[in-house]
């Protein structure tokens, strides 16, 4: 199930991008968020450590929701139509940000069921 919350978020990301709702990359999303355009982060599950502390702390600061997804950098970057990697992103548009925030809610309730179902084991 959780591969298809995957493909159906990359496939929202995709849309996004070509709809040109989207900062791509850490320091262009950093700087969507300080100026108020973003109104959701994203950030891969493997990106560094240093990347993930720079962007949760700006979403912190500036009170933007960011959830980190389970997409990998290279398929993210793929996403996007970009060659490399991509790590973070900005949605800078509201109604998709509410279609992206549906399908995180999802995958946050997916695991939280299998969570639940492994402790009971």
């Amino acid at each position: 199930m959780s591969n298809d919350i995957t493909q159906r978020l990359s496939g929202m990301i995709g849309l996004c991008a070509r709809a040109r709702k989207l900062a791509v990359g850490t320091d262009i999303a950093a700087d969507a968020v300080r100026s108020g355009k973003a109104l959701l982060l994203m950030l891969s599950f493997d990106a560094s450590q240093n990347t993930k502390k720079k962007v949760f702390n700006c979403a912190k600061y500036y009170e933007v929701p960011c959830y980190e997804i389970p997409i990998t950098t290279a398929d993210l970057g793929h996403c996007v139509g970009k060659l490399g990697n991509t790590a973070a992103l900005a949605v800078l548009d509201r109604n998709m940000t509410k279609g992206i925030l549906k399908i995180l809610n999802e995958y946050n309730q997916e695991t939280s069921k299998a969570d639940q179902g492994s402790r009971e084991v």
